[in-house]
């Protein structure tokens, strides 16, 4: 397995057990566009998982950090944006999604963030 595939899926399964702590039905797939099918409240929706090990820096002049992933796949519902080192998400829709990469800052990642975009997604469901 590569060391992207070894992350990519350190990250759809830690994205599957935390939805699934918020009472998220979630099944693991392996399909074109989805890393996860999911049901809440009787409505199903697909999910692109993106992980990252851990912050890089963004360019030699600068020493601020960030996440970065790529997102040029649009099919998912939702993208689950996943920080592995510091084992936390954000859920975004993927029509809000209009770049071939996002950027995401370490600040961003916290329970209180990830609850509300946990609880967003339930929202709509």
């Amino acid at each position: 397995m590569s060391v992207n595939t070894d992350t990519g899926r350190r990250g759809e399964f830690l994205a599957s057990y935390i939805l699934e702590t918020y009472g998220v039905e979630v099944h693991h797939v392996d399909r074109a566009g989805a890393d996860l099918w999911c049901r809440a409240n009787n409505r199903l929706f697909t999910v692109q998982v993106k992980s990252a090990k851990t912050a890089l820096v963004s360019n030699s002049h600068s020493k601020v950090q960030y996440y970065t992933y790529a997102t040029r796949n649009l099919n998912a519902d939702y993208f689950c944006f996943v920080a592995l080192d510091l084992r936390l998400l954000l859920v975004r829709p993927a029509s809000s999604i209009t770049a071939s990469s996002v950027r995401v800052a370490p600040a961003e990642f916290t329970d209180e963030n990830q609850r509300k975009t946990v609880e967003m997604v339930l929202a709509a469901a």
